[in-house]
């Protein structure tokens, strides 16, 4: 069968070909050849065969086979570690609960004979997507562990020029003009350690970023929805007394807050998104699941598990009526409790942005102590008075031709595919500027550009 480079292979194991038929009409008609490639196999022994030559994503796999079980298969897929999801199917047994079992044996998920055709859909679209997801993630995360093994082999170039360098003092006796120039070399050698300390800082950085971006693409309703509510937690987190540390994780929890949703497959994301935006409906939090598919794709990745832990609780409540884990009080952690305020009043400002913001903190007000957390809200209280007290500076609407140097930008100025090119407050540059004109070629600048009118 010819697919494209890109295609997933689907190897589904199942003694009964009247169901092999079905399940491959199904996928072929729904995905096509170029997006999921259909292998079959009648038995155990057969799947594992071809697992070893195709090396599949996806495994469906039915449990109760002559030979090798489905759980059996399951295992040889563990042992092999072999990067499938693997599906396991069965019809009802009222002896033995098959899913749990299932789950046990390490699948990644459970179907109920006979099939029905959206459940199987739903299964391997999320499988699919979340694979996309995770395949952009891997490539990051392959450039970070080059990285980190170029640093341990420098540290073992360096261990041996310090030996070397040792050796050679022993031997001449050092002169003051040597001593200088060995200082002198290993002044440089660090500088180097600390630029690739940075370096990998830098790709820390880039991976967040990337996911924000990808983030802002697909809620282009919600333009700058992550980074005002990333404004607002860090100002609350300095203003409790967060260590550096813990304000980052905060950002970067801000920041990618909403992953979950875009990862969903396009129904459920559908149905994600208006729930979070249902907020005169504070239990509207309880019928979504976003957070817990946010976490389950950063906490996989090094630098990632504390952000992963504060978006799994953000929709916690401080009497602990929330989810997932039901937290009370100071057992969410603040990290949690602060995005989920923030959040919330920044989705509201977007929801009706004649509103006043005081109206907005009044409902919230009469959750605090249910929902929000005293302490968070006093503070977020403050943000929005010191927001209140910012005089307004005039602005002038401006096309993207009227652009000059010098100009300082009142507003984000946004492509019309929804990416964000520069922020609000950058100054404008002669470099800026041609770099704007040459995108604006490629991807139309969207809408009018506000800029500061000159004092």
């Amino acid at each position: 069968m010819s697919t494209t480079k890109n295609a997933k292979r689907f190897l589904s194991i199942d003694d009964d070909r009247t169901l092999q038929l079905i399940v491959k009409q199904i996928l072929t008609k729904s995905f096509g050849p170029e997006t999921l490639e259909v292998f079959q196999a009648g038995t155990g022994e057969e799947g594992l065969q071809m697992m070893r030559e195709i090396k599949p994503d996806i495994i469906l796999c039915d449990i109760h086979m002559p030979g090798m079980s489905g759980f059996d298969v399951c295992q040889r897929v563990r042992e092999l570690k072999l990067r499938s999801a693997v599906i396991l199917m069965s019809a009802y047994d009222a002896e033995q609960d098959n899913a749990i079992k299932a789950s046990e044996t390490g699948a990644d998920a459970y179907l109920s004979k006979p099939l029905k055709k959206g459940e199987l859909l739903f299964v391997v679209n999320f499988v699919m997507r979340v694979a996309h997801l995770n395949d952009a993630v891997f490539e990051k995360n392959k450039q970070l562990e080059a990285s980190l093994g170029q640093l341990k082999q420098f540290h073992h170039k360096l261990a041996a020029l310090n030996e070397e360098l040792r050796n050679d003092k022993r031997r001449l006796g050092v002169s003051l003009k040597e001593m200088t120039e060995l200082n002198e070399q290993l002044e440089n050698k660090n500088q180097q350690i600390s630029s690739m300390v940075e370096e990998l800082a830098s790709r820390f950085d880039s991976t967040e970023g990337l996911l924000a971006t990808i983030i802002e693409l697909h809620q282009t309703k919600h333009r700058g929805h992550s980074e005002r509510v990333a404004e607002i937690s860090i100002y609350i987190a300095e203003k409790i007394g967060l260590t550096d540390y813990q304000i980052r994780n905060v950002k970067s929890a801000a920041r990618l807050h909403e992953l979950g949703i875009v990862a969903l497959p396009t129904q459920e994301k559908r149905l994600e998104a208006i729930n979070e935006n249902k907020r005169d409906a504070f239990e509207s939090k309880s019928t979504t699941n976003h957070p817990l598919v946010g976490e389950m794709l950063l906490k996989e990745f090094p630098g990632f598990e504390l952000i992963a832990e504060i978006i799994r609780h953000l929709h916690e409540n401080v009497d602990g009526s929330g989810v997932p884990d039901g937290m009370y009080g100071d057992r969410i952690p603040i990290g949690s409790r602060i995005v989920c305020a923030a959040s919330y009043f920044d989705h509201n400002r977007m929801a009706s942005p004649d509103k006043p913001a005081a109206e907005i903190l009044a409902k919230m007000e009469a959750k605090t102590g249910v929902i929000f957390d005293d302490n968070v809200m006093s503070i977020l209280a403050e943000y929005v008075d010191r927001q209140g007290e910012v005089k307004e500076v005039p602005t002038m609407d401006c096309s993207v031709f009227a652009l000059a140097e010098g100009m300082e930008l009142a507003s984000d100025i946004f492509s019309a595919s929804g990416i964000n090119l520069l922020r609000k407050g950058t100054v404008l540059d002669k470099e800026t500027l041609d770099k704007i004109l040459k995108f604006n070629n490629v991807d139309p600048i969207s809408g009018i550009i506000k800029v500061k009118q000159p004092s």
